[in-house]
This record gives C-alpha cells, structure tokens and sequence, in this order.
C-alpha cells in the first residue's frame, strides 16, 4: 500500500487517511516502534532537553513509547491543549503519562485541566509533529485545520522540527498555502530525512 500520488489537498488528505485506516493495529504499532528508535538515536533528540510531542490518537503514528522514555529520561515533555475557540494550540508539560492525561478535543488525550502548565512553544530544541503525509521539500498535509502550523510559526531556527510518518505516507510534490509551515526533518521506519542538511549542532 502506498499514499495517494496526485491531487488536491483536499483529494490528497483523504485518501492517505483511507490509506492509513487500513493498517492494522499490530503493524502500526511496529512501525511506530521503528520510528521512536530513529527519533531517540537521533542527535537531535540527545541534545534536547525540553521535547514537544503530539499524543497519538486513532490509528496516527503512535508516540506512547517516545513520551513514556523521555519522562524516564528526565526529559522535560511538552505537549498540546487544543483551544478551539482561538484555533491554536497551547503546549503543557507533562510530568506522569498514566494519571496526567484524559479525552479531550477531538477524542485527543489531552492534560487534565489541573495539570496544565503551559509553556512556550519555543522553549523545546525538539517538536515532533503529527502527519497524514510529507514530501521531499519538507512540506506537510496536516488535517487542515491549521492548529499545527500556527504553533510551528511561533518558534525560531533554534528548534528542530522533525515530523513523524511512515515511508509510505511520502507523495511527490503537497500544494502549498501561505499559512503552512515546512518541517527540518521527518523521521520514518527507515531514517531520518533532512531538509536542511542537518539537524542541531
């Protein structure tokens, strides 16, 4: 199976997302697996001290295992409460994975609400960012709602943005807007692409 090829964002958007249904739960959680191994053998993830992550839902890459080590870490680990009625996102540290967290927005695990801590998006080395596909110039089709893209454009070239896909959500060429916002880096089953040249120094 491979994502769609050609068409609108729209066209393109659902048709990965049909893709990405098919996959059994077994062989997203694998390849997730291989995934949070590149990302934690990274450098890029070693030298940070402060990481931003989106909390897996449905049948996205799953980011359990990268959250769950990075606590162990000593890691401090941001991750985003959605605020729908401004259309952004705000980023929490989460200090517990199993008692922190509970359905919010969207189905989405979110902090409860007395565990919010927000902190600036900014403060992360590190963001890894949620995907329905990615190409080779480092541009991502999100869900279109833009929540994303608005958070990413607050931060400067001191934090790495690597998203996190599947070698089979890559598509030649994602329409740009003004609005979206390009990643550094995706970090796939196979590698870690860079779109720069190089990650953080």
């Amino acid at each position: 199976m491979q994502a769609p090829r050609t068409g609108s964002k729209t066209e393109l958007r659902e048709a990965a997302l049909r893709y990405r249904g098919e996959l059994t739960r077994e062989k997203l959680l694998e390849l997730s697996g291989r995934v949070t191994k590149n990302v934690t053998s990274s450098k890029e993830y070693r030298n940070s001290k402060t990481i931003a992550t989106y909390v897996a839902k449905n049948d996205e890459l799953e980011t359990s295992g990268i959250i769950r080590y990075s606590l162990e870490m000593g890691k401090r680990v941001l991750v985003p409460v959605t605020q729908t009625r401004k259309n952004n996102l705000i980023f929490s540290e989460l200090r517990d994975y199993e008692s922190e967290l509970a359905p919010g927005h969207f189905g989405v695990l979110e902090p409860k609400v007395r565990y919010i801590r927000p902190v600036p998006l900014r403060e992360a080395e590190l963001v890894l960012v949620p995907l329905v596909a990615w190409d080779d110039k480092g541009h991502r089709l999100g869900y279109g709602k833009g929540y994303f893209d608005s958070a990413l454009s607050t931060i400067g070239l001191a934090t790495m943005t690597m998203g996190l896909g599947f070698e089979s959500q890559r598509i030649p060429n994602i329409p740009q807007e003004t609005h979206d916002v390009g990643l550094r880096a995706v970090a796939t089953e196979r590698r870690i692409v860079y779109f720069e040249g190089k990650g953080i120094e």
